[in-house]
């Protein structure tokens, strides 16, 4: 008798595993569209961009063929790594601002606040993009603007404030707020308030429930919005232009797109974006490692 029952579970066994082969087919044939996809306008010009990165100005586009070279690496450790430390510079000092500012509001968002889906709704304008951030602010600070009699009052030169490293640091701070409350907020959410009430009732100030409950439970949202926001940073472009000085305008975005654009020197400017996408590719992985426990809703 035992025959003829082997005989039905080997093949309820085979179907199994040609359901399992035909669903894993099934999703291969659904992804496989976007892999491509990825591939042909991600990876493809990425690999593009490196390749011209290692050649002389135009050359790559010449009928004569590239002229290949390592001096563009050359010259942005020498001649350019001033413009990265300009670049670092506005990214850290914006992130640290979003940091000061942005663990009490998420706090004050995620405990205080009843409506808190309408006060995300409004925070979500400013990611509408950093060009309209910089063009506001730049018009409510130009001689004559709204802030002017402020300026007056306070015996500060309207030109003073506005081509400044703060007007440039609040603007990129304006623009990347809600990656920071967002991601410590999502880490706040998953804090039970009863921590914090059984540390007041044990004694606890204000300041000691904040060291030792709430930052070490929501340290992986502060990572991650702290890195997010620098990312994000990292390749600014219209606010120093629109709001920066001298030194300001030094940032790397806009100093490719001089030499890209206006100086068509394509090896320098690829040089330079090999050096964003760098920074930005370890950024986006210690960002998506530290935000496994913070995004979680």
């Amino acid at each position: 008798m035992a025959e003829p029952l082997s005989l039905p579970l080997l093949s309820s066994a085979d179907e199994v595993s040609r359901r399992e082969r035909k669903r894993r087919l099934i999703g291969l044939a659904l992804v496989a569209p976007a892999m491509l996809l990825v591939v042909a306008f991600l990876y493809y010009p990425v690999t593009f961009i490196i390749q011209m990165s290692f050649t002389v100005g135009s050359s790559f586009l010449s009928p004569k063929g590239p002229e290949y070279t390592t001096l563009n690496y050359d010259a942005m450790f020498s001649r350019y790594l001033p413009n990265v430390l300009v670049t670092l510079q506005l990214a850290g000092l914006s992130t640290l601002v979003n940091l000061t500012f942005g663990f009490p509001f998420a706090y004050i968002l995620v405990r205080k606040v009843r409506y808190r889906d309408l006060v995300r709704a409004f925070m979500v304008f400013p990611m509408f993009g950093a060009l309209y951030i910089a063009f506001g602010m730049r018009f409510i600070l130009l001689p004559g603007g709204p802030a002017t009699p402020l300026f007056q009052a306070l015996g500060i030169p309207s030109t003073a404030v506005l081509y400044s490293l703060p007007s440039v640091v609040f603007a990129m701070s304006i623009f990347t707020f809600p990656f920071m409350v967002m991601n410590i907020g999502a880490a706040l959410s998953n804090v039970d308030p009863a921590l914090e009430e059984a540390a007041a009732c044990l004694g606890a100030r204000p300041w000691q429930t904040f060291r030792r409950i709430l930052l070490p439970l929501t340290r992986s949202g502060v990572i991650a919005g702290i890195l997010m926001v620098f990312g994000w940073n990292i390749g600014t472009f219209a606010e120093p232009v629109l709001l920066g000085g001298l030194n300001e305008q030094r940032a790397l975005a806009w100093t490719l797109y001089q030499r890209g654009v206006v100086q068509t020197d394509y090896g320098l400017s690829s040089a330079m974006s090999v050096i964003l996408l760098l920074i930005a590719f370890a950024v986006s992985y210690f960002s998506l490692r530290y935000s496994r426990g913070a995004l979680v809703a």
